[in-house]
């Protein structure tokens, strides 16, 4: 198959600190490629290429960077994102003859449509974030090829031409199991890792964490930042910590060390990238039974499934935490969400509309 596949316009594929999408955009191309198959990937500047060929547009930092100071106005950063995704089109225009078919990652995937229709293409779009009316409406307009990446995505938008799910990866060669936690000199802790926001509800790991006298390190960018100054008075630099956005090896040594992972979210999560990852190093999650956390999580078995959005019950159950085997939460990540199994998903996907 000649594929061209759409990273982001938002990050470098991969990206140099955390970033779900473009990591997954990543292995999407080196896995295809290493398949057999040739590879147009168009991506961030800075991006890296790897066994396929890189068309690289817009700037080598985040558009939250890129897009300056606080002083311009509000729309600045979707004004420079589509300015991207314009470069993205007209590269797609230009290289035509290049490709037989489009796998789009990146976010704006409305923009494409009519494009795809006047060139002619199959185009098969990833759901990174939720479906929503407007957008399910114009997918049926152009009957787009779907490929979710959980069977929850899938709930409120039945009649759509879904093609496949397909379950995101961790790199099990970089995400190191690790039976024996070796904590820090403050003792054993609690791990929460994502960007910062109300909808991800860190404040509910905090309060959990209070409860319990537990040590709590928050991780991850600030996306609400009204959300953080309330969190705030409770970060004390002790008992919970806020380590901002790491880089990739502290990542996974906050993964392997940790007690367990929480994942408090409130929206219906698409499919929680970071689960696996504090799973292939062994750690358990316990997590509220939103979006697509019951397929990722087994209840029980690599940790807990909480009902209910409720605090009360995530408290309890995290007691029974050294009940899960650091063993099965790796082993239910080497069945399941491999790089290779992903990879190998994406192509059996594909070749039903070749």
């Amino acid at each position: 198959m000649r594929i061209a596949i759409l990273g982001s316009v938002a990050l470098p594929v991969p990206p140099p600190k955390q970033g779900g999408t473009e990591w997954i955009a990543y292995y999407q191309a080196r896995g295809l490629a290493k398949l057999g198959h040739e590879i147009i990937l168009i991506a961030s500047r800075g991006s890296q290429e790897e066994g396929f060929k890189l068309i690289e547009v817009g700037q080598p930092v985040s558009i939250e960077t890129a897009a300056g100071k606080e002083e311009t106005e509000a729309s600045r950063k979707l004004r420079l994102e589509n300015v991207h995704l314009a470069e993205t089109m007209q590269m797609l225009t230009d290289l035509k003859d290049g490709y037989d078919l489009i796998l789009n990652n990146m976010r704006g995937e409305a923009v494409f449509l009519p494009l795809v229709m006047h060139l002619g293409k199959p185009f098969v779009n990833v759901m990174h974030l939720p479906l929503f009316p407007q957008l399910s409406n114009l997918f049926k307009t152009y009957n787009t090829h779907i490929i979710t990446i959980s069977n929850s995505q899938r709930k409120d938008f039945p009649d759509l031409n879904y093609l496949a799910t397909v379950y995101n990866c961790a790199d099990t060669e970089k995400y190191t199991f690790n039976p024996h936690p070796r904590p820090p000199a403050g003792g054993e802790y609690l791990l929460m890792m994502g960007t910062i926001g109300r909808h991800k509800n860190q404040g509910a790991a905090v309060r959990i964490a209070k409860k319990l006298g537990l040590k709590l390190i928050l991780a991850g960018k600030i996306r609400d930042q009204d959300y953080f100054e309330e969190l705030k008075k409770d970060i004390d630099g002790e008992q919970v910590q806020w380590f901002g956005e790491l880089d990739f090896y502290k990542k996974v040594e906050l993964y392997q060390n940790a007690k367990a992972f929480l994942f408090p979210i409130l929206w219906e999560e698409p499919f929680g990238l970071v689960m696996i990852e504090a799973m292939a190093c062994g750690t358990p999650v316990v997590a509220f039974a939103n979006g697509a956390i019951p397929e990722v999580v087994v209840d029980g078995k690599t940790g807990f499934v909480i009902e209910n959005n409720s605090e009360e019950e995530m408290t309890e159950t995290i007691k029974k935490i050294d009940s899960i085997k650091r063993s099965d939460c790796r082993n239910h990540c080497m069945e399941n969400f491999t790089v290779e199994k992903m990879v190998k998903d994406y192509e059996e996907a594909l070749k039903k509309i070749v």
